[in-house]
């Protein structure tokens, strides 16, 4: 499974199985042109698939091979193999649902090959190239073995490259996206038959082939496989997951983790892990190794979907220094990927701070929340309105940081407790409502 993320600042911009339809497959694509900055033409319009957007794969003639493919499956004159599995609807040969998918795959076509070219690619000379949105033509393109094509942009922009006769993408090859780009925004217009040959090869983007695709074993491959005119031979699973955004941001004394997703396929969910670069650990006065991940949470995945998906997770357990997160994406069938690394940096708070319990009023359960700028001894007590202690909560020496704790009252009767903090020669008092 692939892990794609699309930003890079409290962003991760790396490869995990979510967006779209995923083929994993061999690259080869030869051009030359000199790299391309990223931002040196306008960004064109996107490819509008219309009711072919949902398919993973879409042939003519028939699909063959054996894998799993993300999306719906159909044909207009022959049969699919049963080796062939799709996470959405596999279509009976030549029902109408395919058969207007053909007809505005047929649109597709005319629409990119129609397309003003902002620069031409010649044969043999995609390998080493940087590209930036923009549209791309050339003949027979071709991405030789052991070479990248790297292609550069925000989420938003859009790659088209026309290849006017044939496509092949060769062993050991890459298109990779960098700077936020999504492979759904990467079209490949083909004039005849486009091939992805396996053997370690990474590939990113829509096919559109006037005639037939052909993926062999051994790729890795996040695209849709639509074919006009011929067959769709699949020997490699079309199964990417991608994630389009991961930000962290310091929201009332707890770090904020926000992950979107465009499509997932057999996402069982998330493990969220953290790493501080500091060793002191603000939060039960343990010590973090520094040298090693700790998991600090889990969030359930959508599994299948085709639709865009949010996440959120909040990590109270500050540490005070630099702080380093990742998420472990993983399958139902244990497999998993990491994303990529994003960072934020906690400052050690100014002053004492008791903050007012939340929620308030509250039954039976609230968390109170206390900051303290060094290492101190800390006393937090709770008291009925006679001034009678009823239970202390902290009673040790902490480090420097922010701090939480859940008070359960389950055993209290309704009304105003009062609850009270000593850290060093700092004191303050704060009033709590208990509705049962």
């Amino acid at each position: 499974m692939n892990i794609h993320t699309i930003n890079s600042t409290s962003v991760l911009s790396r490869c995990m199985r979510f967006i779209g339809v995923p083929l994993f497959a061999g690259l080869a694509i030869a051009l030359m042109m000199p790299a391309v900055a990223f931002s040196q033409y306008a960004n064109p319009s996107a490819v509008s698939l219309g009711r072919a957007g949902t398919f993973g794969a879409l042939a003519y003639s028939g699909i063959t091979g054996s894998a799993t493919v993300n999306g719906d499956g159909g044909t207009s004159t022959a049969t699919i193999d049963g080796t062939i599995t799709f996470t959405g609807t596999k279509y009976g040969v030549g029902v109408q649902s395919v058969l207007d998918a053909q007809t505005d795959l047929a649109a597709a076509l005319s629409d990119a090959s129609g397309r003003t070219a902002d620069a031409s690619i010649a044969s043999d000379a995609l390998g080493g190239l940087t590209l930036g949105r923009g549209v791309y033509g050339g003949g027979a393109l071709d991405l030789a073995s052991g070479t990248t094509l790297t292609l550069s942009g925000g989420a938003t922009d859009v790659f088209i490259i026309k290849a006017s006769s044939t496509l092949t993408i060769n062993t050991n090859s890459t298109v990779s996206l960098t700077g936020g780009a999504v492979w759904s925004n990467v079209f490949w217009y083909v004039g005849s038959s486009a091939t992805i040959n396996g053997g370690g090869s990474t590939f990113n983007g829509i096919i559109l082939a006037v005639t037939s695709i052909t993926l062999t074993t051994g790729s890795t491959v996040t695209a849709q496989l639509l074919a006009n005119g011929g067959a769709v031979t699949i020997n490699s699973s079309v199964l990417p997951v991608e994630l389009t955004s991961f930000t962290a941001a310091l929201n009332n004394s707890a770090v904020e983790l926000n992950w979107n997703t465009a499509t997932e396929m057999n996402n069982y969910g998330f493990e969220i892990e953290r790493l501080a670069i500091s060793d002191k650990l603000l939060a039960n006065s343990q010590k973090l190794n520094a040298n090693s991940w700790s998991k600090i949470g889990f969030v359930q995945g959508h599994g299948n979907s085709n639709s865009p998906k949010e996440y959120s997770f909040e990590d109270k357990n500050l540490l005070v220094g630099k702080l380093q997160y990742r998420l472990k994406q993983i399958d139902f069938d244990g497999s998993y990927e990491y994303s990529d690394i994003i960072e934020l940096q906690i400052d050690t708070p100014s002053e004492p701070v008791l903050q007012q319990n939340y929620p308030n009023p509250f039954n039976p359960s609230t968390t109170i929340k206390y900051e303290i700028p060094r290492s101190t001894f800390v006393k937090l007590s709770i008291f009925d309105p006679l001034g009678r202690e009823i239970t202390t909560l902290i009673n040790q020496v902490q480090n420097a940081g922010y701090h939480e704790i859940t008070f359960n009252a389950k055993n209290l009767s309704s009304g105003i407790y009062i609850y009270q903090i000593h850290a060093g020669e700092f004191s303050q008092i704060r009033k709590m409502l208990l509705m049962k």
